[in-house]
């Protein structure tokens, strides 16, 4: 009998590789052996905003790197990928809870692949203004602020960083990299 969900976790983990070591973005499998990844931690190296008191006064502030974990629970692909930010503060954006959970503007649909959600993603870090509708917000506090300061192009997008893809040759080294071994021969506990 098929696997459905493994062969989904294998096609995500390929399309992964896509966007591994970028000048935006680097990752690493915390669960699963790959290519049945169930979660990554992404460092991202984007400039966006957050939020922090700093003497008892709310200000908006510009950071340019955030830690991020996804996690592909049991139910992935039927429910979207849970999206956490770990660095703090996390990013103030409508589509970013304020304690660091994305909820993407649109609703999930399993045939998305997992590049393509963290691309999505990536493009909210950025402030992409093509993403951000004042339709169910997640953060309605992001959402005002960026609607009061949406026409200074000195700040909307965040980051101008073009997310490119790795092309074929480093994505096929990139599959190599995953095993040092061709095949193996003989495992054993080494004490």
């Amino acid at each position: 009998m098929p696997d459905h969900r493994k062969d989904r976790l294998a096609s995500d983990y390929r399309e992964m590789l896509k966007i591994q070591d970028r000048p935006y973005l680097s990752w690493i499998v915390t669960k699963g052996e790959p290519p049945y990844a169930e979660e990554y931690l992404l460092n991202v190296t984007l400039r966006t905003y957050a939020l922090s008191a700093l003497s008892g006064v709310l200000t908006v502030g510009a950071i340019r790197r955030c830690v991020i974990r996804i996690a592909l629970w049991d139910s992935y692909p039927n429910a979207a990928p849970h999206i956490r930010m770990l660095s703090m503060p996390p990013v103030f954006h409508p589509d970013w809870y304020s304690k660091g959970t994305y909820c993407a503007s649109e609703p999930w649909r399993p045939e998305i692949s997992l590049k393509d959600h963290v691309m999505r993603m990536l493009r909210t870090i950025a402030y992409d203004p093509s993403l951000i509708t004042d339709a169910s917000p997640a953060n309605y506090k992001a959402l005002d602020w960026y609607q009061k300061n949406c026409g200074n192009t000195a700040w909307f997008p965040s980051d101008t960083s073009a997310l490119s893809e790795n092309p074929p040759e480093a994505i096929a080294a990139l599959e190599k990299a995953v095993s040092p071994f061709d095949e193996i021969i003989d495992s054993k506990t080494v004490r």
